[in-house]
């Protein structure tokens, strides 16, 4: 049988004091490694997932004590390889202003002909993130309504001056089959963009959502706070199919066509998180005088996801996902069912031989030893690496984002508010789960697998580059490029740092050796990882860094860019 491997609330709430305790104490010695090479090595990559992926960083969640620690060893790590700060104020860190957010109740409300409309039943507000960017409140205020046909139908125009400090109210979105759906993300993204004179938007899917979806809009979530003077953007609500009808009463309706007046105000609720979120950034300098100025950009992202609210039993939990969920908490693959009597077998198989070896143990902290621990040891490796020889012509910048897991925040930021001339950067190389990619992982996988995305999508010339590294190489990488396919189900090239460069303009390519049973999961741990293959990257990704640095001229952007403004599109 599967063990279950659940503990008394008693023993639970021991193990985890435990466990932060002694983690603590373990930090505050200070965790430097000692004897690193200037040479990219397994047994580097090794010393440092071991630290990276400790307990003791309690899961490295953004704006929790684990995150900060994290890159306060980053810190210390680029100090002493001698790279300048590249951060604020002359030191390594970009605080991003990162908060929890919640609605905030006694000041939202909305009314139709003097009827109170129930929160979270009959309406709710959207909350702003850094890819669907609603307003962050509405004023309290009677509203004119207007009809604005489907969320997300791009093919719909109404004059701005018809829209223009109203709430346009739009239907459910459709999914790929044509039936509404509960899923406004992209949709009400564009909808914002289309309607930006707009007071708000209300789409009328709350009925569709799912269970989880519906806790989200009334639980906690994580933001990026507006600076002073942000340009004001229309709020944005989900109301149910009822609601709409009651705004807009008549049928066969024309975009454009005004619908009742109704009263509404929206807030959201921010507060502080537990520690700042911090992006460290480290440079050093090219040796062209004339090309110094421009930048190629190496990347990673520091977080993961922090503590779960129930351990598990590591074995049994790894048992069932090499059987059942080969891509691990993946949350757009297909889920699971139950197992059948021959997987039931595959799974007691491999959870006895696991008992042979070792007694249960339960697991509550997500270590993140693939992501992205493997990320950014890779690119602690390069700066090593490069900082022990001579520089290439253009100047390089190494920066482990925060925020990747809330929604990309930490890159969003830096791309907003950059700490160097936008426009100077080059090329953004990302790295994000490079340590795993075996065949037992992943089909396909093998000792030199790698998955690249989007290295042609803005420069062709960046793709020429990178394959002309490849191919230089005594042992060349299989590149898989399968994943960078437009409308790929599983939409990588939006799911990951890289992208907030992209939608800026600025050539990228991402570097992953893909999805596993423990992705996401308290069970990716250090001793998972494949140290050569994950030296074996970092060693590509430094070759094809410097190659785009030497060039006597800048990867060229020869590719359509995308709109910044709209959401990201596989």
């Amino acid at each position: 049988m599967i063990h279950s491997g659940h503990p008394r609330p008693l023993d639970r709430a021991a193990l985890l004091a435990a466990l932060l305790f002694s983690g603590a104490c373990q930090v505050a010695t200070g965790v430097a490694p000692r004897g690193t090479s200037p040479e990219i090595t397994a047994a580097d990559t090794r010393s440092r997932i071991f630290i990276v992926a400790d307990d003791s960083m309690q899961g490295r969640r953004a704006g929790a004590v684990g995150n900060y620690m994290m890159t306060s060893y980053l810190e210390r790590e680029v100090s002493r390889l001698g790279l300048e700060p590249a951060g604020e104020n002359g030191t390594y860190f970009q605080v991003v202003p990162m908060v929890a957010r919640s609605v905030d109740s006694p000041r939202t409300s909305m009314a139709i002909n003097g009827r109170e409309l129930r929160l979270f039943t009959d309406f709710a507000p959207l909350r702003p993130n850094m890819t669907e960017r609603y307003g962050a409140s509405l004023p309290h205020g009677v509203y004119e309504t207007v009809y604005g046909g489907r969320a997300g139908d791009t093919t719909i125009s109404i004059p701005a001056s018809d829209v223009a400090g109203k709430i346009v109210v739009l239907d459910a979105p459709l999914d790929s089959a044509g039936r509404p759906t509960g899923a406004w993300g992209t949709p009400g993204a564009l909808s914002v963009a289309r309607f930006p004179t707009a007071a708000g938007i209300a789409i009328a899917a709350l009925d569709l959502v799912t269970r989880v979806s519906a806790a989200g809009l009334t639980g906690i979530t994580t933001a990026v706070s507006e600076r002073d003077g942000a340009e004001p953007r229309p709020m944005a609500f989900l109301i149910t199919a009822a609601t709409a009808r009651e705004i807009m009463p008549s049928t066969g309706l024309r975009p454009g066509t005004p619908g009742a007046r109704i009263s509404a105000g929206a807030a959201f609720i921010d507060r502080p998180v537990q520690s700042p979120a911090r992006n460290v950034i480290a440079l050093m300098r090219g040796s062209d005088p004339q090309l110094a100025h421009e930048y190629v950009l190496i990347g990673a992202h520091s977080d993961h996801v922090g503590i779960s609210a129930t351990p598990v039993d590591h074995d049994s939990l790894r048992s069932y996902n090499r059987v059942m969920r080969p891509e691990g908490a993946q949350r757009r693959g297909a889920q699971p069912t139950a197992p059948t009597a021959a997987q039931l077998t595959r799974i007691n198989a491999l959870l006895d031989s696991l008992r042979r070896i070792r007694p249960p143990r339960l697991d509550s902290i997500n270590n993140g030893a693939d992501d992205d621990g493997s990320g950014s040891v890779a690119l602690l490796e390069i700066a090593e690496s490069l900082a022990s020889g001579l520089p290439p012509k253009r100047s390089m910048i190494f920066i482990w984002h925060t925020a990747e897991e809330n929604g990309l925040l930490g890159s969003a930021y830096f791309t907003a508010f950059p700490t160097v001339r936008r426009e100077s950067i080059v090329a953004a190389l990302n790295m994000d789960m490079v340590g795993r990619g075996s065949a037992e992982d992943i089909a396909g996988g093998g000792p030199r697998y790698l998955q690249v995305i989007g290295a042609r999508r803005l420069s062709s010339t960046l793709g020429a580059v990178l394959d002309s590294v490849n191919t230089a190489r005594r042992e060349p990488l299989e590149i898989d490029y399968s994943w960078d396919a437009p409308g790929h189900p599983m939409s990588r090239y939006c799911r990951s740092d890289h992208y907030m460069y992209a939608r800026r303009g600025i050539p990228i390519a991402y570097f992953s050796r893909g999805y596993h049973p423990d992705y996401h999961l308290v069970t990716d741990e250090p001793q998972y990882i494949n140290f050569e293959g994950l030296a074996r990257v970092a060693g590509f990704v430094r070759d094809v860094a410097v190659a785009v640095a030497n060039r006597n001229d800048r990867v060229p952007v020869d590719r359509p860019v995308p709109n910044p403004l709209l959401p990201c599109r596989q």
